[in-house]
C-alpha cells in the first residue's frame, strides 16, 4: 500500500471540507445560494460524503474479508439517510458529528489491518476534526 498520499488526495480530501464550513455561513446569512436552504446543503452534502466514506470502507473490507469494516460501514451509511429524512435538527446535526467521528473509528481499525496507509490515516485524524467542528458551529449556530 502506497504509505503517502499523492498531493491530489490531501487537495480533494481539504476541499471536500469546504461544503461543511460553508453550510454554518448558509445557516448565519453570511451566504446564499440560490434555490437551496442551508440545512438541505448541508444534509444533502453529508449524505453523499458519509456513503462516499462508507463504500471506501466496505471496499477495504471486501478486499481484506474484515466483518467489522463491512457491516459498519453499512450502519454508518443507514444511520447518516436516516438521520437526513427524521433527524434535521441541531441534535441530528451532533449526532451527524458522532457519526463521522465514529466513521474515523472504524478507519482506525482498517489501518491497523494495514488497509488504509499511514498517510491517508493521518490526513482523517486532520480532517474529521475539522468537519466535526463546523458541524458542532452548525448546530449552535441552528438553535
Amino acid at each position: 500500500m502506497n504509505e503517502k498520499p499523492s498531493v491530489l488526495t490531501p487537495t480533494l480530501t481539504f476541499a471536500g471540507v469546504i461544503p461543511f464550513v460553508i453550510a454554518p455561513m448558509m445557516k448565519v446569512g453570511w451566504i446564499a445560494l440560490p434555490g437551496i436552504t442551508p440545512d438541505t446543503w448541508l444534509w444533502g452534502y453529508a449524505v453523499v460524503i458519509s456513503a462516499f466514506m462508507a463504500g471506501a470502507q466496505w471496499g477495504s473490507g471486501l478486499r481484506y474479508g474484515d466483518t467489522p469494516s463491512l457491516v459498519g460501514s453499512n450502519i454508518f451509511a443507514l444511520a447518516v439517510f436516516a438521520l437526513a429524512l427524521w433527524g434535521r435538527t441541531p441534535t441530528g446535526v451532533l449526532i451527524l458529528a458522532g457519526l463521522l467521528a465514529a466513521q474515523l473509528l472504524l478507519d482506525h481499525h482498517q489501518y491497523r489491518l494495514g488497509a488504509i496507509s499511514t498517510g491517508y490515516w493521518k490526513l482523517r485524524c486532520t480532517i474529521t476534526p475539522l468537519v466535526c467542528v463546523a458541524l458542532g458551529i452548525y448546530a449552535w449556530t441552528a438553535s
